[in-house]
């Protein structure tokens, strides 16, 4: 039961987020006893709480792991005058030599986030680059450096990554990298505690600042108000600055044009959903990391199971994983089909061809006026919708989609996704039409 209860915990850490993790998961004790699973927690309070919020998705994560359903049980009982013993902590938070040498640095980092470990491809490439271009010319090109793109895509990888480097060229180098949340927080703080000069110099005197997810100051008037000025201190005095967001500045609804202006006055590079081929090679880099390699086989179908983000390709690792290790058994196609259940029956993906076709019957024209260079206005949005149906769908790249249509260059491509991505997160009819769209390509790949 023990290595049952530790097998599960990476998998409710990823189902529940890491903060309901931290605060009610991990402080969790594990037994057993002759009715199955009893999991040991401090007082009523806790036992209430998790048994109404937690336990459903704690029995279906051990019914998973398990192969079958576990008795669970959530009692009050242990001794709780000491700490629980909690799992060991990531690299990133073990102190190590060379820290001694950095100067401070604002916020945490992840450890195996670098560039070493991100994959390249069609989808990332331009903000890759980008990103390594600030590496090794920090303030001078690319300032601000806007990263946008979906979540779980690489947005956050690559931020620490170029945090990594640039500590890794000069470590005595003053850095700030954190979330947008916890710069609001550290605000708040500071004016409770009318220490606003200790909190403007902690920003505003850095040589290179990173925050991510900026999209979390729409709306918040005065932690807008106080990065205006920390951009404006640190643009003007040539330090860097990189923002990741899940949109572009000028879809970021309740941020303040000023903001907009000068988020725009740099480089805006955006990240798309991996490719087949990128997800398949990110599969094999997280299981060869853990010791585990996965054959060809394995690893196109968790490719094609497990979603368009990391994050959920991840997911469908560790399932994979943890069912083998708890079994016993080697990873084979059979036992990932058994770990992903229903989600190992999606159809592969389908063809730019059929998606023109499936489009073309949507919007009543034909599919050579669709690859035409005719720019009606009708015929311009079936056009890039299908597009984007080809780049999210059919998985296509961005060279190989704008030779379909009619050989446009790859930006087009590019340019067309950009814009039903935007659309669709604030019109609720095209992502109606979307949705019923990706079914009929669905249902069609997998007649």
């Amino acid at each position: 039961m023990q290595e049952l209860w530790a097998t599960a915990l990476p998998l409710l850490r990823q189902q529940v987020g890491e903060r309901n993790f931290v605060t009610w998961i991990e402080p969790i004790r594990c037994a057993s006893d002759e009715e199955g699973l009893r999991l040991e927690v401090p007082n009523r309070f806790f036992q209430e709480w998790v048994t109404r919020h937690f336990l459903s998705a704690i029995c279906s994560t051990l019914a998973g792991v398990n192969g079958s359903p576990c008795a669970v049980r959530v009692v009050v009982g242990g001794d709780w005058s000491a700490p629980a013993p909690l799992p060991p902590r990531p690299a990133r938070r073990t102190p190590v030599p060379e820290r001694r040498e950095r100067a401070p640095k604002i916020g945490h980092l992840v450890s195996h986030y670098t560039f070493d470990s991100f994959v390249v491809g069609d989808a990332n490439q331009v903000a890759y680059r980008a990103t390594m271009a600030v590496a090794e010319a920090p303030g001078r090109r690319f300032n601000p450096l806007f990263l946008h793109g979906g979540v779980g895509l690489g947005k956050t990888h690559l931020a620490n990554a170029l945090a990594h480097e640039m500590l890794g060229r000069t470590p005595r180098q003053r850095m700030a990298c954190l979330s947008a949340e916890a710069f609001m927080n550290s605000l708040i703080t500071s004016l409770r505690q009318d220490q606003m000069a200790l909190f403007r110099d902690r920003f505003r005197l850095v040589d290179t600042l990173i925050l991510d997810d900026v999209q979390f100051l729409a709306g918040k008037e005065r932690t807008q108000e106080e990065f205006f000025h920390t951009f404006n201190s640190l643009h003007a005095a040539g330090k860097q600055i990189v923002l990741t967001s899940d949109k572009p500045p000028a879809e970021i609804a309740g941020l303040e044009q000023r903001l907009k202006s000068r988020f725009e006055g740099g480089l805006i590079a955006d990240i798309h959903p991996p490719t087949l081929p990128m997800r398949i090679e990110i599969l094999q880099r997280k299981a060869t990391a853990l010791a585990c390699p996965l054959s060809d086989e394995v690893a196109r179908l968790l490719a094609q199971s497990g979603g368009p983000s990391v994050r959920e390709l991840e997911g469908a690792l560790n399932r994979v994983l943890a069912t083998a290790t708890l079994r016993g058994l080697p990873i084979t196609v059979e036992l990932a089909q058994q770990a992903l259940g229903p989600l190992a029956a999606r159809p592969a993906p389908t063809s730019a061809e059929t998606v023109q076709e499936i489009v073309s019957e949507h919007f009543h024209v034909s599919v050579a006026e669709l690859t035409s260079h005719r720019r009606d206005r009708h015929l311009v949005q079936a056009r890039q919708i299908a597009m984007y149906l080809c780049r999210t769908v059919a998985e296509g790249s961005f060279p190989a989609i704008a030779e379909k249509f009619g050989g446009r260059d790859h930006s087009t491509v590019m340019h067309a996704v950009r814009v039903i991505e935007a659309r669709r997160a604030s019109d609720r009819v095209l992502a109606d039409l979307l949705l019923s769209l990706e079914s009929a390509l669905r249902r069609r790949a997998a007649a």
